[in-house]
């Protein structure tokens, strides 16, 4: 469900709350959230893949499923960005493009199972109904992987 932009400025009034996570990936939407709320209020990119714009729009950060695999080309968009590199930034996130855009190999949330397990990090077993990844798939994930230097 989008928030509205009328909704997401009173948001702020209310004591407990100090931002919203953004997941329409809609920028015109996420300047909105941005301008017309105070500066204080966190506004956060809720899609992956839209880290770097939602930076450049005023957003304070993001919650990134990515961050899962590649926790450290997250913080890079992100460190970058704050340090003025916008160059390094927009191309931290292109590479993190290459392993949001494999979510679409397979039922949510199994890329980010499979992806650890590919590491040796942890089982990929996930519960009904999400499925399992091809053995094709699998490998084009594992050479994504290898691609980003994480296997």
């Amino acid at each position: 469900m989008t928030l509205a932009a009328d909704l997401a400025v009173k948001l702020p009034r209310i004591e407990n709350i100090v931002g919203i996570k953004d997941s329409s990936g809609d920028l015109t939407l996420t300047s909105e959230y941005t301008c017309r709320t105070p500066s204080d209020f966190a506004v956060l990119a809720g899609r992956d893949t839209r880290i770097y714009a939602t930076l450049v729009v005023g957003g304070k950060g993001a919650i990134a499923a990515t961050a899962k695999v590649v926790p450290s080309l997250v913080a890079e968009i992100y460190d970058a960005y704050r340090s003025g590199n916008l160059e390094q930034a927009r191309a931290a996130q292109n590479r993190l493009m290459l392993l949001r855009l494999a979510f679409e190999m397979g039922t949510f949330p199994i890329v980010i199972k499979e992806a650890p397990a590919l590491r040796g990090i942890c089982s990929s077993r996930a519960k009904f109904p999400v499925k399992e990844m091809s053995e094709a798939k699998r490998a084009e994930l594992a050479n994504i992987l290898r691609q980003l230097n994480v296997l």
